[in-house]
């Protein structure tokens, strides 16, 4: 169990290194992206494009962002159910930002490279950005 999620964990930082040349003006899905929807707290469900792990999630369709301050990643085999790894992500300090916070859910079915097709629930808090344009 600890090497898959050493190896999901290297994966992942790999795409975020790829991600992170790749330059996105629109939110359209490609190499080392995945498009994925969630539902909030704030009655909203939005539609957006991950970049490998990074921490601002392009809302598809507008100039915004989600701007994730922590979450929980949670993979499972998409036949069998079975976990696979977990991974979290605590974004540090929140102090004015309380009111924007907005608390989210939302699976996806997807390929990684290196493990293959894994179904990804994500449970996470963001603000979107610009603020108030929720």
């Amino acid at each position: 169990m600890k090497r898959t999620v050493r190896v999901l964990t290297t994966v992942l930082i790999a795409t975020t290194l790829a991600a992170s040349t790749i330059g996105s003006a629109v939110a359209e899905p490609g190499k080392n992206q995945i498009e994925a929807t969630a539902s909030c707290s704030n009655g909203e469900t939005y539609t957006f494009v991950l970049n490998g792990m990074g921490k601002a999630w392009q809302l598809e369709e507008t100039n915004s962002n989600l701007l994730v301050k922590s979450y929980k990643l949670t993979y499972y085999d998409p036949d069998t159910g079975d976990l696979i790894g977990s991974d979290t992500y605590g974004g540090g300090e929140k102090n004015g930002q309380e009111g924007d916070l907005i608390t989210c859910r939302g699976e996806v079915t997807t390929v990684l490279e290196g493990i293959g097709e894994v179904r990804v629930v994500a449970e996470f808090e963001a603000f979107v950005t610009p603020r108030g344009s929720d």
